[in-house]
């Protein structure tokens, strides 16, 4: 990766990107609560999450749960995901929504 000096790596220091100073034969893989909120409060995904949800809603706004799930992960919601997912978006933005699935364990763990 490119790194410039002094600058803030706050996202991929978290997410155990190695030291570019450092050769290092295997990269440390961890799973911590840090990494949790980093994903949850960064700029970078609460802009990101804001983006995916004015794009889930001008492609499906006649179901965004369904849309939500086919662009983020490839499927179709399971009726339990459909149904909390509607009661969810009862009460809450869809830019919220849409942040939640962003920080799902089916979304960051690529198997």
């Amino acid at each position: 990766r490119f790194v410039v000096r002094g600058g803030e790596r706050i996202m991929l220091d978290s997410f155990d990107c190695p030291d570019p100073a450092v050769a290092t034969p295997q990269r440390t893989v961890s799973n911590t609560a840090v990494q949790a909120l980093t994903l949850f409060n960064n700029q970078f995904v609460l802009k990101q999450a804001g983006l995916f949800a004015q794009r889930v809603d001008r492609e499906y706004a006649r179901d965004p749960v369904r849309g939500a799930y086919d662009l983020l992960f490839g499927r179709a919601p399971s009726p339990r995901e459909r149904e909390l997912g509607r009661q969810f978006l009862q009460a809450n933005p869809l830019a919220l929504y849409c942040r939640v699935l962003i920080n799902s364990n089916e979304f960051v763990y690529v198997p």
